[in-house]
């Protein structure tokens, strides 16, 4: 019984707020929920041949952002993000999208979009606790919004297009 008590789960250093954290601390689902939207858009890359550049600039952007946020500097520049996602404003429902689409990147679109807002919602989490709110402020947010809005255009151009 005694062995049973001494047993407790893994903690991880957290480099943002200098604490010792428990791995079901916000912070690392933000982490986590990062590196699931890197692995898409990094498949993407190499499915969407056309956009291919598109998702490798986004992924640096992704890169920029975590080590912005871990290092406490300036965000990195979303620009590019804005130039991508001008244009007619539109937006439908996915399940729309998904039944008109033949195309299935479509379907990876909306789940890396997905994962955007997903992040969106930690890191606006992260930004209300005081140990994260450094490295999850306001500044660091604002192309999160612009690299979801792409994703969702991308996939509403492609689901247009029924080859």
């Amino acid at each position: 019984m005694a062995k049973e008590q001494e047993l407790k789960f893994p903690t991880f250093e957290c480099v943002i707020s200098n604490t010792v954290e428990d791995y079901d601390s916000e912070v690392e689902y933000f982490f986590l929920i990062r590196n699931y939207l890197a692995a898409d858009l990094f498949e993407l890359s190499l499915l969407d041949k056309a956009w291919a550049s598109n998702y490798r600039k986004m992924l640096d952007y992704l890169e920029e952002l975590v080590n912005s946020i871990v290092d406490l500097k300036s965000p990195p520049s979303h620009d590019f993000l804005v130039e991508l996602a001008m244009g007619e404003e539109l937006e439908d429902y996915i399940t729309e999208r998904l039944k008109r689409s033949k195309d299935p990147l479509v379907a990876k679109l909306i789940r890396a979009s997905t994962r955007v807002r997903e992040m969106m919602y930690w890191y606006v989490r992260n930004g209300k606790n005081a140990k994260f709110a450094s490295g999850f402020n306001p500044e660091r947010f604002q192309g999160l919004p612009f690299l979801r809005l792409v994703l969702t255009y991308r996939s509403i151009a492609l689901s247009k297009n029924n080859k």
